[in-house]
């Protein structure tokens, strides 16, 4: 059974913060499972036409990838951008994999990956993948106690609700200032039936990408 939050009216901060973290390893372990059947979708599909490679991508969605962007093209040449999401170790600074030890409060890490065919018949491929936006346990939390999610479903509807937001505040900024978000942090509303709310995004101490830090009503 997946957890859930139990309480009349909005969760308190401390029963949120601890379902939160087991709902969100809940999310980690599923999303563990999400870049292998990708992979699989891509290698066990046919890509030398438009009309095949838009099956492939349609494939890809439905193996739960965020979104797809596909340029198609012939003989097998297309350019394929995948947004997905997986867990995240925000202590070892690494992807959850299969196997893996998930730690007490793990992250959501969204990923943007580009993959160019060379097509001819030679399967050739070039593939650049890295994460740009971080959902951190205090972002899911705040999540719960404001937005009323409850259910591992509901923050999987939240985690789409934040990339949503960050990523047209993205299109709006032009993605080079996007990521050179002010100290501050950039504010991205969040489009929500209860009230009204919006993320945080502030800048990854490390890695060129943002960070969820929190989400505000």
């Amino acid at each position: 059974m997946n957890p859930s939050i139990q309480s009349l009216g909005a969760p308190p901060e401390r029963h949120a913060d601890r379902v939160v973290a087991e709902m969100m390893q809940h999310l980690a372990q599923t999303r563990a499972h999400l870049w292998p059947a990708i992979c699989e979708a891509i290698d066990s599909s046919s890509d030398g036409s438009p009309k095949a490679q838009r099956k492939m991508a349609g494939r890809i969605k439905r193996a739960g990838a965020l979104d797809i962007v596909l340029a198609p093209g012939k003989r097998g040449r297309y350019l394929l951008t995948i947004y997905d999401w997986t867990g995240w170790d925000p202590f070892q600074d690494k992807e959850i994999s299969l196997g893996d030890v998930i730690p007490e409060r793990p992250w959501i890490a969204c990923h943007v990956t580009v993959i160019e065919s060379k097509g001819n018949g030679r399967r050739g491929m070039d593939l650049i993948s890295r994460p740009i936006l971080f959902i951190t346990h205090h972002a899911l939390s705040r999540t719960a106690q404001r937005l009323g999610a409850r259910t591992t479903d509901h923050l999987q509807i939240s985690c789409v609700a934040i990339w949503s937001a960050a990523m047209t505040l993205a299109n709006e900024l032009g993605i080079d200032r996007w990521l050179n978000a002010p100290a501050a942090g950039w504010r991205a509303p969040i489009e929500t039936k209860r009230e009204k709310a919006f993320v945080v995004l502030k800048r990854h101490e490390t890695r060129n990408a943002l960070l969820a830090a929190t989400v505000m009503s």
